[in-house]
């Protein structure tokens, strides 16, 4: 079946061999003395999981890594990203929110890396807005309903098109493969050091043969509680210190003096943390996963079955409370608390930047953000397999038809005090990189009041802000975000291998598959439209921050903190927006742009105007037919065998996406016209895998292959909109039709297999990707005809780009767009920069089982990964740890084992995405961690096993430009699971 491509028919070197040769070493002395030699088990847990994984690397055809079926179930993992980090190549990503547990896998991102079951694509639950794809969220998925996990670093002809980086595949049970009528229970709770609640797990799995050798079934559900917070200390901006009359030094000299003093040059830059956000993110939920499959040994020579493939994440109750404090907006008094220090770092102009860590402020921009979202994400595969084989012949075909759904609820409640009347003073310090020194300190908040009469908001339009009628200065934000996204993937395949007695090819596969792949995306966005707040946003709705009973802020390692009545309290959103959301009554058109109101289904309120131009309302329907033809060789070289796969994939695809098209105030809001952008491409994609025994226990495999990977609609969406204001034309055109990211791909790899269950490997990697793209400006009124846009006869004059004012819209507003007015026309497209990823991975993996007691119970790996790019400096990928390495330790004795992990990767660049994260670019600190896993068999049935993560409480630390500039600190804490397993057969 497609699984078996990745397997070689060449010899294995395996336990069965070993004791093979033993035997025959042995048998002169054993017949000697009348005895029968004994086959011996190996029962360790940890050191079995890993020769199975190392088993599957020896006889793969390609370059792999991979983890166990008993493997995942013994690991510290709260997910299947988790799962995978310690895999050579592998980097875990921390940053997102909701522990989504994405990879990168081989210097690139995760959007680069293909995930498949049993070799199959399925429809993802990602919703992302990557430009480098869309990566699968792990952290929806329980590993341990997958028989093990294959980290494919190298493509053969049949394998699908579609990951650069490499392939995950899930492997799902095979029933004849699995034990017959095993039945396994385990139960668990898991405890973190920021929650005060211990959330449950459970495990079940089972096998039956319901006819001997013919007929058989499997299935296993993991379901589990998901409560988990995180703490998080924020930097959001760093802006320039203010000049004028709102610079006041601390002996009340003015900027200029103060400067002169500190010996700063005529030229610097001096900047100080313009935008705290002190917070916790709570996540509550479920999640459950299921696998299971039926296998049919129809006759000899045909085999069927059908496995299935389920997850659900349903995280209803997740919230966020922030402090939002912005030292940055005018009216802010400054006063410099400690001097400046140079950054070492030049803005665009040359200048200099120096930065001041510690102000102190008056009558600042105080604000309190109490956020809610609920996400759900549910992915649900069918795979449906027959195979028929004879002695020359194996041909096999599949159905596979999937689903997924993510659907994001967000909505939040801001009360704004305003700079310059506030009220509130105080000191911010950043810490300078160590958030043991941070500090915020409040005074004036018996200022702070919501008492008093609110404006109704009465219209679409406007920012998502409502005033306090007595009190223009108090203000509440109130806005969120809808979105649900909605994925289908179905596919056949037929494939076909022939033996063949050759000199060097051995057989020769080939075959074809369809894929069909549908996308349905909307959004909306609330505001506070006809919302009466009277009696519902005051004083008594000021609540305490959830900190306050789940134990102490960031696990006591910010003890200066604003902390409850001291600056930092939140609002019960669900309560006061159920009460909002009934206050609406009837809510005319918008009497600007004529938009009918429209209520965001679950928060109730009015979805807020002008937001079809976030470019996220589309459908798009991917049709891909692929041809394969690979032979496999086998053949010597200076009397060393080499066997390997050499061929070539063909992929044709057509895209179809379609969004409403809109000309702000010149279209029908209410109605608008469904454009499409239509692509197609096709790529020939060539491969070679060759594996040289250069000794029994001595392999050197080569590989070349090209691949591609398909761009993020999301990033490049289908949208095309037009806005205009006085003077002023902004046009948008679809990034739909770019072309796919491709890249070829050099890998060597040695490795010797020095003892039985122990390795020591290197492999080299070098990948140059073409294809980038990124949005590109222009002035090209044909350009704007193929997309069906006129605004009328272009020219550039001064270095602007002007209308002359003729265009298609003059029958609706004959002043929509007028003669003189700029132009500004983006369109997302691809470019010439090609970016260049090498790298080369070490693996040391060994058991001491060789020595005596109690020596002989050790083990562990050892393996590092270093990568590096070489693109220009705006192609560059973002994300990607120069360095990674894991040391895993392990020592078993009879019923008893214990196994440390530590993972670690060197810093790497982030970009900012949205005001969430702030502004610019950040660097992630270098970090480690240490997980634990240990287990007792009590019974040969029974068994307790303990798991520990980040005993180390490693911090999660971003820095912009130096590491005294910190942006955020995340403190998650340590976890603890205890977990009892039972083997009912």
């Amino acid at each position: 079946m497609t699984t078996d491509n990745n397997q070689s028919s060449r010899p294995r070197f395996t336990k069965t061999l070993l004791s093979s040769v033993i035997a025959l070493a042995v048998s002169p002395v054993m017949a000697q003395e009348g005895s029968e030699l004994e086959e011996v088990v190996v029962t360790a847990q940890f050191q079995r999981n890993l020769d199975n994984a190392l088993d599957v690397k020896r006889n793969a055809s390609t370059i792999v890594d991979g983890i166990s079926a008993d493997d995942i179930g013994t690991l510290p993992a709260l997910d299947m990203g988790e799962a995978l980090q310690a895999v050579a190549g592998v980097q875990l990503n921390r940053e997102g929110e909701r522990r989504e547990s994405s990879i990168n896998l081989r210097g690139m991102p995760s959007g680069f890396v293909q995930t498949t079951a049993n070799g199959q694509t399925f429809a993802s639950p990602a919703r992302s807005t990557k430009a480098f794809g869309a990566p699968n969220p792990f952290g929806a998925f329980d590993p341990a309903v997958f028989n093990g996990t294959n980290v494919i670093k190298t493509q053969t002809a049949a394998m699908q098109e579609g990951g650069i980086a490499g392939t995950v595949d899930l492997v799902l049970p095979r029933a004849l493969d699995k034990k017959d009528g095993r039945l396994d229970l385990s139960v668990a709770g898991r405890a973190e050091q920021l929650s005060d609640a211990v959330d449950s797990e459970m495990v079940l799995s089972g096998s039956k043969h319901l006819i001997s050798d013919l007929l058989a079934v499997t299935a296993t559900l993991a379901t589990s509680e998901q409560t988990f917070r995180r703490d998080t200390v924020k930097i959001n901006r760093y802006t320039n210190i203010p000049t004028n009359d709102n610079f006041v030094g601390a002996n009340g000299e003015d900027y200029a003096t103060w400067a002169a003093a500190n010996n700063l040059p005529d030229n610097a830059v001096i900047r100080m943390p313009g935008e705290l956000r002190q917070g916790s993110e709570i996540n509550e939920g479920s999640r459950t996963s299921f696998s299971g499959g039926v296998e049919f040994q129809a006759t000899d020579n045909l085999k069927l079955g059908l496995n299935v493939l389920y997850t659900e994440r349903d995280m209803n109750d997740n919230g966020q409370q922030e402090l939002d404090l912005r030292t940055r907006s005018g009216g802010t008094v400054i006063t410099p608390n400690s001097d400046p220090r140079n950054t070492g770092k030049v803005d665009d102009d040359g200048n200099p930047i120096y930065t001041v860590s510690d102000i102190l402020f008056a009558d600042v921009d105080y604000r309190n953000t109490s956020r809610i979202w609920d996400t759900y994400e549910q992915s649900q595969a069918v795979l449906m397999d027959a195979e028929w084989s004879n002695d020359d012949w194996t041909v096999d075909g599949l159905v596979s038809v999937s689903s997924a759904e993510n659907n994001w609820s967000e909505l939040f409640y801001t009360p704004i005090f305003k700079a310059g009347s506030s009220g509130v003073s105080g000191r911010l310090y950043t810490g300078e990189g160590d958030v043991g020194n941070f500090v915020t300190e409040f005074q004036g908040l018996e200022n702070i009041s919501l008492e008093g009469e609110w404006l109704v908001k009465d219209t679409l339009s406007g920012s998502g802000v409502t005033t306090l009628v007595d009190n223009s200065n108090i203000q509440a934000l109130i806005t969120g975000t809808y979105e649900t996204l909605e994925t289908e993937a179905n596919s056949f395949e037929l494939n076909a291998k022939r033996a063949l007695e050759l000199p060097v090819v051995s057989a020769v596969s080939f075959g074809y598959r369809y894929s069909n792949q549908t996308q349905d995306s909307d959004r909306l966005r609330s505001s506070p439209t006809g919302i009466d707040l009277n009696g519902i946003l005051n004083d008594a709705a000021i609540g305490n921050p959830a900190y306050v009973s789940e134990g102490s802020f960031f696990g006591g390692e910010a003890p200066g903190f604003a902390g409850s009545g001291a600056g930092w309290f939140a609002l019960d959103v669900d309560a006061i927006n159920a009460q909002a959301a009934a206050s609406i009554g009837n809510v005319a058109p918008d009497p600007v742009t004529g938009e009918i109101p429209v209520r965001v289904p679950t928060t109730g309120l009015i979805a807020r105007g002008g937001q079809q131009s976030a470019g996220l309302v589309y459908d798009v329907d991917l049709d891909t037919s692929a041809l394969y033809l690979m032979a496999d060789l086998e053949f010597s070289v200076a009397e060393m065998p080499v066997s390997g796969n050499l061929g070539v994939r063909y992929v044709n695809s057509e895209q179809t996406a379609e969004s409403p098209y809109y000309a702000f105030g010149a279209t029908d809001i209410n109605n608008p016209e469904q454009r499409a952008v239509e692509n197609d491409y096709d790529f020939l994609l060539p491969s070679l895998n060759l594996a040289m025994d250069l000794r029994e226990d001595l392999v050197l495999r080569v590989a070349y292959g090209e691949s591609i990977s398909r761009p993020n609609v999301r990033a490049a969406t289908p949208a095309t909109t037009i806005s205009s204001r006085p003077g002023e034309v902004n046009i948008r055109l679809p990034g739909a039709d770019v072309e796919p990211f491709s890249a070829r791909s050099y890998d060597v790899s040695l490795e010797w297999y020095n003892r039985e269950g122990s390795a020591i490997t290197f492999a080299a990697f070098q990948k140059k990707i073409d294809n980038f793209f990124t949005a590109v400006d222009s002035c090209d009124a044909g350009l704007l005809s193929s997309y069906d846009v006129n605004v009328g006869s272009l020219s550039v004059q001064n270095g602007n780009c002007l209308t002359n004012g003729v265009d298609a819209y003059d029958a609706i507003d004959a002043d929509y767009i007028m003669a003189g007015d700029q132009v500004s026309i983006s369109k997302i497209q691809n470019v010439d920069e090609q970016i260049e990823v090498r790298g080369y991975e070490v693996s040391v993996q060994q058991n001491l089982s060789f020595l005596p007691a109690p020596w002989n119970g050790f083990g562990g790996i050892v393996n590092y990964s270093s990568t590096s790019q070489d693109a220009p400096l705006d192609a560059r990928i973002p994300g990607i740890s120069d360095d990674t390495y894991n040391v895993i330790g392990y020592w078993e004795d009879g019923p008893f084992g214990i196994r440390l992990a530590y993972n670690y990767r060197s810093e790497y660049e982030l970009e900012s995405v949205g005001t969430f994260n702030g502004e610019g670019n950040k660097n992630v600190k270098a970090a480690g961690r240490v997980d634990l896993s240990a287990y007792y068999n009590v019974t040969d049935n029974f068994s307790l096993s303990l798991k520990g993560y980040n005993l180390t409480e490693a911090l999660y630390e971003e820095y912009q430009d130096t590491e005294f500039q910190p942006r955020a600190t995340h403190f998650d804490g340590r976890i603890f699971v205890m977990q009892a397993k039972y083997k009912f057969f």
